[in-house]
Order: C-alpha cells, then sequence, then structure tokens
C-alpha cells in the first residue's frame, strides 16, 4: 500500500526524523551509559511496583481506562531518579512532560518528591506528542503497562522506560517484574533477556508461531471498532490459530522482540506503549510498522511487528479486512497507518 495522494490521509510518518546511523548517534549520546542508568532507576522502582500489587483503581482516566496510586508513585520515582542521574527531562503516561527546573507542586508526602517532581494529581487527558513535538532528548516512560491487569494481580503487566534522541528510541527498558524478566535493547547493539543476547527471532510456523493481539472489546479503541477487530482477528487467526491477548502493549512488542510471539497486532496509538518495543524488535531483526505499511508514528492505532515473514502475512491479512460502515472505510483506514 502507498500514501494516498490527499495529505489529509497522511500519517505523519512522511514527516517524522529519519532512522540514523548507530555511530551518528553514539557520538551524540552515550547510549552505554544511559541504559545502565534506566536499568538502575528501574531496579529502584520496582521495589515500588511489587509493593502495591493489586491496587484499587484510584483515577478515572477515560471510560474504561484508569490508573492506581502505584501508577502514580512509579512515574514520580522513575521521573526524579531518571532526570537526577541525567538532567534530562521524562515524558510519562501520566503527568506528560516535566523538565528540569520547571515550577511543579511537590507532594511532602513523597519520599522522592524534590525539585524535579511533578503535580500531584495527573492530568485526566495526558498529552501524547508526536516524535517532533518532544525534546531533542527524553525519557518515556510507562510506569505500568497493563495497569488493568496489574490491579487484579495477573502478571502480565510491566514497566517501560525508553530514551528518545532526535525523534527515535536508542535505548529500550521492559521490566516484568512479577515474571521475573527484563528485555532491554540499545540502538545498534542487538536486543538482550535477562542480560543475555536475545535468541534470533523464530521462522514462520503456522503450527507453532504464536500472535499477540490487541484488546477485542475495549470501548477505548473506539477508532477502531468492535467489529474490525474481531473480524481482523479471524482473518489473522486463519494462518496463525494460536492468537493471544494479554492486556498489555508492552509485553506484546516485548515478547514478539524476544521471539515468545512471532509478530504482534496492536492498537494503542501512544509513545509510551509502543516506543520501548519497537527498537526492542528491530535490534533482533523483525520489522515494524503501521497497518498501511509505514513507519508508526505517535497518534496512530495500529501497529503490526514481528518476524520478517511473520509481519508480511499480518500486514495481507489485516488489509484484506474492510472495516465497514461504524467507522470510516477501509482505504482511508489502511492510507492512514490506522486511525488517529
Amino acid at each position: 500500500m502507498t500514501d494516498s495522494p490527499d495529505s489529509s490521509l497522511s500519517t505523519g510518518a512522511e514527516n517524522a526524523p529519519e532512522l540514523r546511523a548507530t555511530e551518528i548517534v553514539e557520538h551524540e549520546i552515550d547510549t552505554r551509559s544511559l541504559l545502565a542508568i534506566a536499568e538502575a532507576a528501574v531496579d529502584e522502582a520496582e521495589t515500588t511496583f511489587t509493593a502495591a500489587v493489586g491496587a484499587d483503581p484510584s483515577v478515572m482516566k477515560s471510560p474504561g481506562d484508569f490508573a492506581t496510586e502505584a501508577d502514580l508513585s512509579v512515574e514520580r520515582q522513575l521521573r526524579s531518579l531518571l532526570t537526577r542521574y541525567t538532567g534530562l527531562p521524562v515524558h510519562g503516561e501520566e503527568y506528560g512532560v516535566v523538565r528540569p527546573g520547571e515550577q511543579v507542586e511537590v507532594n511532602p508526602n513523597d519520599e522522592y518528591a524534590d525539585e524535579f517532581d511533578g503535580p500531584r494529581s495527573p492530568s485526566h487527558e495526558p498529552s501524547n506528542p508526536g516524535l517532533n513535538e518532544l525534546p531533542e532528548t527524553c525519557w518515556v516512560v510507562d510506569p505500568i503497562d497493563g495497569t488493568a491487569n496489574y490491579a487484579v494481580g495477573n502478571p502480565l503487566c510491566c514497566i517501560l522506560v525508553s530514551l528518545v534522541h532526535k525523534g527515535e528510541a536508542v535505548v529500550a527498558v521492559c521490566e516484568m517484574p512479577l515474571l521475573g524478566s527484563r528485555i532491554t535493547a540499545r540502538k545498534g547493539h542487538g536486543l538482550f533477556v535477562d542480560g543475555h543476547p536475545a535468541r534470533p527471532m523464530p521462522p514462520s510456523d503456522p503450527g507453532l508461531t504464536q500472535i499477540g493481539f490487541g484488546s477485542i472489546l475495549s470501548q477505548r479503541r473506539g477508532n477502531l471498532p468492535v467489529s474490525y477487530r474481531q473480524d481482523m482477528l479471524n482473518a489473522i487467526g486463519r494462518t496463525y490459530p494460536r492468537m493471544r491477548v494479554t492486556g498489555s502493549c508492552g509485553i506484546d512488542l516485548a515478547f514478539t522482540a524476544a521471539g515468545v510471539f512471532g509478530g504482534t497486532v496492536t492498537f494503542s496509538p501512544n509513545l509510551w506503549d509502543n516506543c520501548a518495543g519497537i527498537l526492542m524488535i528491530r535490534e533482533n531483526g523483525g520489522e515494524v510498522t503501521d497497518f498501511a505499511g509505514n513507519r508508526w508514528v505517535p497518534g496512530v492505532s495500529g501497529i503490526v511487528a514481528g518476524e520478517p515473514e511473520v509481519h508480511a502475512n499480518l500486514l495481507r491479512h489485516i488489509q484484506s479486512v474492510s472495516i465497514g460502515s461504524a467507522a470510516r472505510t477501509a482505504q482511508d483506514v489502511k492510507d492512514r497507518g490506522g486511525i488517529r
């Protein structure tokens, strides 16, 4: 598929920064040291994460979407540690972008409250900036990805931390405390699972390959109708019957990078859900695009990722499914790579 000539149907990918050579990135920033700092911050935040498993919802962000107090605490802690260690701003799911030196309200009951602390109450509509709208170099944090799982003690939840430099992720950490596993990557240096080089992505095998799939019923993904997602699931299932729904975009992408899943289809438009996993998959030789086959950009609901052959098969099935009359036309969805 190619982009529509009508610029109003663009995903925005044509204006996104180009992926740059590893040696250029490493000349500009020390990704090895920054990955070590990210892991050290996650080590400290993991204690906060595990102590509050099963926490009740405390902030209703939108219908069907909530945060627990642990989401807020882990993000405040990560933001404080990452900024203290590096001086770089942090863009998090719950509080948006907080830059060093900004005037913010300090929570006196938070042991990590300091001059870098953010507001006591998060915005109910955290911003989802495009890559060109972020600071040149900043951390991107999802304190608890899979909050609904976390709130009931389901272990499929994780902490996601990535570093974005000039529009692309160059460092990524997916910490799964309740599974006792950590997956990391830095641009040009491959993927690591629990500190060891990851195995190569296994080849496509319809009898064995598992495919992660995003939310099937959640009304929060209302710009991609439930019927469309179900038809997509059925189409993919004809080739890959071993479909899996984890409830966590971060885990779907990390499992795909590590070869647990052969591929995944997710529907979140958010940078914090996807940024770390996109780098991880690319670092282990996988493909990541939007539904049109173009580079994914924040704001587009639709990522397809996986081992190259699996990715191609998934993309073919996705592009064969009509979205129906419940929203926009199928061609519009494909031209946009999903829907904003």
